[in-house]
């Protein structure tokens, strides 16, 4: 019973001298603002993430031209017949619902709608482009780029752009076949564009596929977005939907550290609204919060009360089963081999035997039982092996010096971690593991072959007890029945 006290007391003390290494470490760095407060931060949604947030790049908010627009300044073209050379309009805007431009559109602000075609696009103010396409570049201040015309929105969800009502495959989705060029770009799902897309200094929010390079300043990728080529940022991060994919490379224009940030939306961001008398610009509604996952820092915060966990439960397992626990140490010694091959036949006719108890009524209890066993042989031989590690790798270092329990620790501690190295720590541990049991099967099984024979006998004897009581208690009747006769 002492020694369990002394094992408690040890694991409080270094227990409470990590939390408070741990806490000061947390609390410098968030006063200095270091590296490990902003993991801590972006890895629980804290609000001090706020301090790493780029405050250069403005809010992504929802753009509406509020504008009031006359007739007057409409030039529209809707004969499907019609080609044209180019169109020079610098301070009207042009809406083109059908029909064919072989050259430059150049305008205020541009439409195209689904049947018309034009070579390029040049808008100071927007170009809107709703299914038709573009032979060569475009380029405005904003730039849309959407596979239909006036969509009539459904559950907050845009029309598939793929087809049209009865089947009919759609030819055109909204095709780009040069680069755009443009401040703020934006791209809905099932429209392409062959060339690249933005300037250092866009703002891009892309749906559909790319199969140049997307540069930008600001990049939100979503959950159809296709770029067959490049993002290049000046930003230190890419948001990025669940589904996107990038097939080349994500940098930094200025060779810095960039990251892979998910954004989760809840489809708000849908296109509704878009017409040729007032287009509303396609942005989810308020600010996209930037909050990085790290899946490697998740783990390694995790694996801290894990491993507090595997230190409890080993430290009271040896201070409950101190005798079996030295003695499975001497049979890992002496008989290594031959407690890896008890161990594997343990777990090879444990397992299936437990799996036929439990599936019969009688059973379960037996099987259970039989659990219950192999679970504490397995942390009774692991309690054991982490002691015989620690007094090895203490000896190997010439720290003879060193207490039990230090052993003890240090055993656990070199054990634990061996899960982080793939496929070599794994077999190992399996190893050690299979080494442990079998070493408390050598010790318990001929212990448990000895009651059973002991309660055996004791149950033949008190049979024949009983039989020997019934033959005495016989005799006086049949010697009263010779009497009376």
């Amino acid at each position: 019973m002492s020694a369990f006290k002394t094992v408690c007391k040890f694991l409080l003390k270094w227990t409470a001298i990590l939390a408070v290494t741990a806490a000061l470490v947390v609390g410098f760095s968030f006063l200095e603002r270091g590296y490990l407060a902003k993991e801590i931060s972006f890895a629980l949604h804290l609000p001090t993430e706020e301090w790493w947030l780029d405050k250069n790049i403005p809010p992504v908010q929802r753009r509406d031209i509020t504008t009031p627009v006359q007739e007057d300044e409409w030039h529209y073209i809707q004969n499907n017949n019609e080609i044209l050379s180019e169109i020079k309009e610098p301070n009207k805007r042009v809406r083109i619902e059908q029909g064919r431009v072989i050259g430059t559109v150049q305008a205020k602000e541009v439409h195209l709608g689904e049947d018309a075609q034009v070579g390029s696009i040049l808008a100071t103010e927007q170009a809107a482009i709703y299914g038709g396409s573009v032979k060569q570049n475009v380029q405005g201040a904003r730039v849309l780029l959407a596979p239909y015309y006036n969509p009539e929105p459904e559950n907050n969800m845009p029309r598939r752009a793929d087809y049209y009502s009865d089947g009919e495959e759609r030819k055109t989705k909204g095709i780009v076949y040069g680069n755009i060029i443009g401040g703020e770009i934006t791209t809905l799902p099932g429209t392409s564009v062959l060339g690249q897309v933005g300037t250092p200094e866009s703002q891009l929010d892309l749906a559909g596929t790319v199969q140049g390079n997307a540069t930008g300043r600001q990049v939100i990728l979503r959950s159809t977005a296709v770029i067959h080529g490049d993002v290049i940022t000046s930003s230190e991060s890419v948001m990025m939907e669940p589904g996107a994919s990038v097939q080349g490379r994500i940098i930094n224009s200025d060779n810095k550290p960039i990251k892979i940030v998910k954004v989760e939306t809840d489809g708000v961001d849908t296109y509704r609204n878009i017409s040729p008398e007032r287009v509303h610009y396609p942005q989810p509604a308020g600010q996209v919060i930037v909050r990085d996952n790290n899946p490697l820092f998740t783990l390694v915060l995790l694996w801290i009360p894990v491993l507090l966990g595997i230190l409890a439960t080993l430290f009271i397992t040896y201070g409950f089963f101190t005798k079996d626990a030295t003695t499975s140490i001497e049979n890992i010694s002496g008989q290594p081999l031959r407690s890896i091959w008890l161990g594997f036949v343990s777990v090879a006719l444990g397992l299936p035997l437990m799996f036929l108890l439990f599936i019969s009524i009688i059973g379960i209890p037996v099987s259970i039982s039989l659990g219950i066993a192999l679970i504490l042989a397995s942390l009774v031989g692991l309690s054991g092996v982490c002691q015989k590690i620690g007094q090895k790798v203490s000896a190997a270092f010439g720290l003879n010096s060193l207490s039990q329990i230090k052993e003890m620790l240090l055993g656990i501690l070199l054990v634990a971690h061996l899960i982080w190295i793939p496929i070599l720590g794994w077999i190992v541990l399996l190893v050690l593991w299979l080494m442990g049991l079998g070493s408390v099967t050598m010790l318990w099984w001929p212990r448990l072959k000895t009651r059973w024979q002991s309660w055996r006998q004791s149950r033949k004897t008190r049979d024949t007890g009983n039989q020997s009581e019934t033959t005495v208690e016989e005799e006086p009747k049949d010697s009263d029945e010779n009497k009376l006769l």
